[in-house]
C-alpha cells in the first residue's frame, strides 16, 4: 500500500549538450563537476534535494557540416559520447533508471546533410516573385539559402523525414529495456514520461518540425499538442503535475528566426500543462505564459543554459549552466536554481539577474475540471482503480484486481479496502488479507482475519482472536473453532 507523505521534488534540467570542437569538455570531468555541485546544493538554504528525474531539452550533439568527410561516422561518434555521458549521469543520480531521463531532439540533432540531399534548387518559373510568402508558409516545401541566394525545394520527402535517423537510433539504444506510458514512437511527435513514482507526467514535444539546413525556426507539427492531450486523458491514472518539454526558445530578436511560435505554449497552457522546459537560447531564465478562457490559465516556462557549448556559442558574459528545479509539495510552486560554471570548471549558484539569490520562483494554477473545481489526483486515481478492480472481479480476475488496489492508498476509501478484502478472499491471498486487516472495523473483518490467520498456520493468533472477540455470534464462533480444530489436526497439534 502507498502512503503519501510531504516531500519536495527536484528535477535536474540540462540542455544543449553539443560540444564545441574548439572547446571540448570531457565526460568524466563534467560528471565530476555535476556530482561535486550536488554536494554543494544539498547543503544550501533553501533546501535542494537530489533529483528524482533528469530533463534534457534537446541538442544532444553538435552535428556535422554539409559536405564534411565522414559526416555519418562523425554523428554516430558524437552520439556515442553523449550516450556515455547520459548513462553515467543516470547511474550517479538515478541509480541507472533511464526511464527517468527525458530526451527530446534539438536543431543540432537534425542532420543537415540528409535534409540537403532531399532538396534541389527550385526553378525560377515555379517560385514566382513573392519568395518570402512561399517560404514562410507553414509546411512549405521551399527553403531559402542566403549563402548562394537561391531557393530550394524538398523533392524527396521520404529522405527528408530521415533527417533525425541518427538521433532516433541513439534514443532506441539508450532506452532499450525500459518501459514508458506509451512506447517510444518517432512519428508521433511527442513522448510521455512518468517521474517521481508516477506523480509527475512529462510530455516531450519534438520542436524540429520543418527544421533543416536552411530552415532554422522551431515548430511543432500541427495537431501534435492536441493529440498528446487526448492521449494523456486516456491514460489509466491522473497526475499531480503535467509538464511539457521542447527545445526551441519562444522569443528572439527581430532579425532572428530560430525560435518557436509562442502559440504552441499557449495551447499547452489551455490544455492544462502547468510548467514547461526548454533550451536553445543558452541562458537560464523563467517566465509565465497565460491564456485567457473563462479564467486565466498560466503556465510557468523555464529555460536552461547550455551545459557544454563553447564561448563562441554562448551569449556574451554567460558561462555553461544548468538548472535544479525544485517543485514544492503543493505542486503549484517551484524554485528554479540556476547553476553556473566558474573557476576550475566547477558549478555553483548563479547570482545575478533574476537569480540574484541563486534561484527564482515560479507558480501556476492548480489543475481544474470543466466545472472549475480543483482536481485531486489521489482521489481521481482511487476512483479509477476502484472501477477497474470492480470490472476485474466481475471477470473472475481477483488476483489482478487485488494488485490494482494494493497500488493505491486504500486507507483513503473504506470501499476500496472492502473491495481489496473481497479480492484477497477470492484469490486466497491470505498474507495480503492479514495486512489489509491489521486494523479491523467490523465483526465481518474480524472473521476474515481469523480465517486468514488459520490459513497461514498462525493458529495461536487465530485462537486468541476467537477468545477475545466475544461479540461474535455463537454459530460463527462454532464454525471458526471447528475450522481451527481441523487446521490443528492437519498440523499435528
Amino acid at each position: 500500500m502507498i502512503f503519501k507523505a510531504s516531500y519536495l521534488i527536484s528535477i535536474l534540467h540540462i540542455s544543449d549538450l553539443h560540444r564545441s570542437p574548439s572547446e571540448p569538455v570531457n565526460n568524466d570531468s563534467l560528471i565530476a563537476a555535476l556530482v561535486a555541485d550536488g554536494d554543494r546544493y544539498l547543503g544550501e538554504t533553501p533546501r535542494v534535494p537530489p533529483p528524482c528525474g533528469i530533463i534534457v531539452s534537446g541538442d544532444i550533439i553538435q552535428g556535422a557540416r554539409i559536405g564534411a568527410d565522414g559526416w555519418r561516422e562523425e554523428m554516430v561518434s558524437q552520439y556515442v559520447t553523449a550516450k556515455d555521458f547520459l548513462c553515467k549521469l543516470a547511474d550517479r543520480f538515478l541509480e541507472g533508471d533511464r526511464s527517468q531521463v527525458v530526451l527530446i531532439p534539438g536543431n543540432h540533432d537534425v542532420c543537415w546533410n540528409t535534409s540537403r540531399s532531399a532538396m534541389e534548387k527550385a526553378q525560377t518559373n515555379e517560385i514566382g516573385n513573392d519568395i518570402p510568402s512561399l517560404i514562410e508558409q507553414r509546411g512549405s516545401r521551399y527553403r531559402w539559402s542566403w549563402k548562394d541566394q537561391s531557393a530550394y525545394k524538398i523533392t524527396d520527402n521520404t529522405l527528408y523525414l530521415r533527417k533525425l535517423d541518427a538521433y532516433w537510433e541513439f534514443v532506441s539504444d539508450f532506452y532499450s529495456g525500459f518501459s514508458f506510458p506509451l512506447p517510444i514512437d518517432r512519428a508521433r511527435g511527442f513522448q510521455l514520461f512518468e517521474l517521481h513514482k508516477n506523480s509527475v507526467l512529462v510530455a516531450a514535444f519534438d520542436s524540429t518540425y520543418g527544421n533543416d539546413c536552411f530552415g532554422y525556426s522551431g515548430d511543432i507539427e500541427p495537431g501534435v499538442v492536441g493529440r498528446c492531450s487526448l492521449a494523456i486523458r486516456d491514460l489509466p491514472r491522473a497526475y499531480e503535475l503535467k509538464a511539457a518539454v521542447w527545445h526551441h526558445s519562444i522569443e528572439g530578436p527581430p532579425m532572428r528566426q530560430d525560435y518557436m511560435d509562442v502559440i504552441h505554449v499557449k495551447e499547452m497552457a489551455g490544455l492544462g500543462f502547468q510548467i514547461g522546459f526548454h533550451g536553445h537560447q543558452h541562458i537560464g531564465a523563467t517566465q509565465t505564459r497565460s491564456v485567457h478562457l473563462n479564467e486565466e490559465h498560466a503556465m510557468a516556462v523555464v529555460s536552461a543554459g547550455s551545459l557544454c557549448a563553447g564561448a563562441r556559442e554562448l551569449p556574451r558574459g554567460i558561462n555553461r549552466q544548468y538548472n535544479m528545479v525544485v517543485i514544492e509539495d503543493d505542486f503549484r510552486t517551484s524554485r528554479v536554481h540556476a547553476r553556473e560554471m566558474g573557476e576550475g570548471g566547477q558549478f555553483s549558484r548563479k547570482t545575478n539577474g533574476e537569480f540574484l539569490t541563486g534561484y527564482a520562483r515560479v507558480s501556476w494554477r492548480a489543475q481544474e475540471n470543466l466545472g472549475g473545481q480543483t482536481v485531486k489526483p489521489d482521489e481521481e486515481n482511487t476512483r479509477r482503480v476502484i472501477l477497474r478492480a470492480e470490472e476485474l472481479l466481475k471477470a473472475g480476475m481477483a488476483k489482478c484486481a487485488l494488485g490494482e488496489l494494493m497500488a493505491i492508498d486504500i486507507t483513503r476509501s473504506a470501499y476500496a479496502k472492502r473491495l481489496a478484502c473481497d479480492a484477497a478472499l477470492e484469490a486466497k491471498e491470505w498474507e495480503t488479507l492479514k495486512l489489509l486487516l491489521s486494523e479491523t472495523a467490523s465483526d465481518e473483518e474480524v472473521v476474515w482475519l481469523i480465517i486468514a490467520s488459520i490459513e497461514t498456520r498462525d493458529l495461536a493468533h487465530a485462537a486468541d482472536l476467537i477468545k477475545t472477540h466475544t461479540e461474535l455470534a455463537k454459530p460463527v464462533v462454532q464454525q471458526l473453532n471447528d475450522r481451527l480444530a481441523l487446521a490443528k489436526m492437519k498440523a499435528g497439534k
